[in-house]
């Protein structure tokens, strides 16, 4: 701990750059923004959140303690978003790979969000648009792990490890380990989740807020897989931001002294520049006129989607 602590995340949600240790970074929903004054004064006074959907329904906000840690790496070029980086010795190496790596998932992204258009059907001048709001100088990497914890406490909602949300970017590449965990909201039944099935072969891909609402989007479905580097595309009308979460692996059982398995993860986050406006693209809205999301800047959303992110932290 004393080693990663060399490269920490600030007390803040600019930059979201460096390691956060179990606890400081806190989780939330866009509905819970939403929410009355009593509730965002109990989301200011705890010091790690982790906010489960149903329990907001019940008006009843529960809290626990979040089981993972993570590090964020960004672009080298984005003077705001900076990185914050181990020291060469401790690691070496790790600053040249992710960078690397960082980049060349950025290529990746590039192919899908040119399949994504097409898949939209957008105007060859709309597509230029939502191509030029990604120069890759605003996404982040994170390297992720969820500690073993006992399924008991996970089960009291004493620790979580991810509760259902979605995230704010254009679109999330997700590479996993074998110890499972994640799972996507399934929209054709209500409150109920599918497994991610780890398989080495596979990257999962997840919309974000910002594709939803540049594509116009409310309640349709899209997946997107690649296998063994060719891009398998379902797109059924529309791009709704995904809800996920990660929970106990399907299979394993409750009991005193069950533990989960530690489980690692790199996601990939595919966002738009700082000063991208975004807003639903003509093709998208149709013949009624009816755009479902007014304009907004990428800037402005993030700092209202995160403001309690690293708070008291």
């Amino acid at each position: 701990m004393n080693q990663k602590m060399l490269a920490p995340h600030p007390k803040g949600a600019v930059p979201h750059r460096g390691y956060s240790a179990p606890g400081m970074e806190k989780a939330y929903t866009k509905e819970d923004l939403q929410q009355d004054e009593d509730h965002r004064d109990a989301l200011r006074k705890i010091v790690d959140c982790k906010v489960r959907n149903n329990s907001l329904r019940q008006k009843t906000i529960k809290f626990a303690d979040s089981a993972k840690e993570t590090y964020e790496v960004g672009s080298e070029e984005n003077k705001v978003q900076y990185n914050i980086w181990l020291p060469e010795d401790i690691l070496p190496g790790f600053r040249t790979f992710s960078t690397n790596l960082y980049w060349e998932l950025h290529k990746t992204s590039m192919r899908i969000l040119d399949a994504i258009i097409m898949a939209l059907g957008l105007s060859e001048s709309e597509g230029e648009y939502v191509r030029s709001l990604h120069s890759g100088h605003g996404n982040q990497l994170r390297f992720s792990h969820y500690p073993p914890v006992p399924i008991e406490r996970l089960d009291e909602e004493i620790l979580t490890r991810l509760p259902a949300h979605t995230d704010w970017s254009t679109f999330i590449l997700l590479f996993q380990d074998t110890a499972g965990g994640l799972e996507f909201e399934d929209r054709s039944s209500k409150d109920a989740f599918l497994p991610a099935v780890p398989d080495g072969d596979k990257l999962y891909l997840n919309v974000g807020d910002m594709l939803m609402r540049l594509s116009n989007s409310k309640t349709r479905v899209i997946s997107v897989i690649m296998t063994a580097g060719a891009v398998s595309l379902t797109c059924i009308d529309y791009f709704p931001s995904a809800t996920h979460r990660v929970a106990v692996p399907q299979g394993l059982q409750s009991g005193k002294d069950q533990m989960t398995s530690a489980r690692y993860s790199i996601p990939y986050f595919v966002l738009p520049d700082d000063d991208a406006v975004i807003f639903p693209q003509a093709s998208c809205v149709g013949p009624s006129g009816q755009a479902q999301y007014e304009r907004t800047i990428l800037v402005d959303y993030a700092a209202y989607m995160s403001k309690w992110q690293y708070e008291n932290s």
